[in-house]
């Protein structure tokens, strides 16, 4: 299993503010999503007060996390998606 980082830092890929019941639905279609992907965790979005920040996956690769939010949310991440590995 393998860290992965989902990055939001360009304008484009700013997480917007939304209200719990926008949050809500995000996670009701991640859920559905990953009902299918059971080698697939996601550990939480971080965020700064500008929408820029991470999302924490644990997945066998990057590919299959891009795959995982682009069925979920209907478009594959803007910024880039990368596998990381702990050094310290």
């Amino acid at each position: 299993m393998a860290k992965i980082l989902v990055f939001h830092f360009t304008e484009k890929g700013r997480l917007p503010r939304l209200n719990k019941k926008e949050l809500d639905e995000i996670v009701k279609k991640f859920h559905q999503v990953l009902i299918d992907y059971p080698d697939v965790k996601f550990n939480g979005t971080f965020v700064d007060e500008n929408g820029i920040g991470i999302c924490d996956w644990d997945a066998p690769n990057a590919k299959l996390v891009k795959e995982v939010i682009g069925k979920a949310l209907g478009a594959p991440p803007v910024d880039p998606v990368i596998e990381v590995k702990r050094v310290l």
